[in-house]
């Protein structure tokens, strides 16, 4: 999934919303035009003129289909680059009241405040990030294959909270507990290595800067 390439790299990066069951939404024949009409734009998401243009036909697809959660998401993208800020917050928002058990937009929504300084408004976001995180892993198997995504992002609502002896515990259980695999294999073994042992402030510096992410896990890729 294209979204939030440019921030969150671990999550959204894939926004899959786990943890909750997800209603088949048909997709309206104009707004599934409209957004294809974004697909070129998104290699010039550094262009002012092509963002304002794909939010345009974003803006047109959720007049027609208000619940259109990819429509959404994809604003974000472009919003970032314009650092239209509010509108983030306000369009993120508009995706949790589409999933309101995705655990992932609420963490994504919490550290994006805590990026922008405001603190206070991001604690009640980590806060339920942290909720859905815990029922799920309550009745999940350790062998479930997204029992690493709900440990470490677990992890990471707990450091943001304020809980770091906590959250390095799960980290480096999870990281041992994790297969060595081929070094182009292990990205996330190197990932769950990348989180452990920082502080809040330094664990929002990495996870919203795509090219410090890249270089922790793949130190060798140009």
């Amino acid at each position: 999934m294209r979204i939030l390439k440019f921030t969150l790299p671990f999550l959204l990066i894939t926004i899959n919303s786990c943890g909750q069951k997800k209603t088949i939404h048909k997709t309206n024949p104009e707004v599934a035009r409209l957004t294809r009409q974004i697909i070129p734009l998104i290699s010039y998401v550094d262009n002012a003129d092509s963002c304002k243009k794909a939010l345009s036909f974003l803006d047109s697809a959720t007049a027609i289909d208000s619940n259109c959660f990819s429509c959404y998401q994809e604003k974000l993208m472009f919003l970032n680059s314009l650092k239209q800020y509010n509108k983030i917050f306000s369009t993120i928002d508009t995706c949790i009241k589409i999933r309101p058990n995705a655990h992932d937009l609420y963490l994504t929504a919490g550290i994006l405040h805590e990026k922008y300084g405001d603190t206070i408004s991001s604690k009640p976001y980590f806060t339920k990030s942290l909720r859905i995180c815990n029922l799920v892993l309550d009745t999940m198997q350790t062998s479930n294959k997204n029992y690493p995504m709900f440990s470490t992002n677990k992890a990471i609502n707990l450091i943001m909270l304020g809980d770091s002896v906590q959250a390095n515990k799960i980290l480096k259980d999870l990281y041992e507990s994790q297969p060595d695999k081929p070094e182009c294999d292990n990205l996330e073994k190197k990932y769950t290595l990348s989180l452990m042992n920082k502080n809040k402030a330094q664990l929002i510096d990495l996870l919203t800067d795509q090219e410090k992410i890249s270089q922790t896990i793949s130190p060798n890729e140009k």
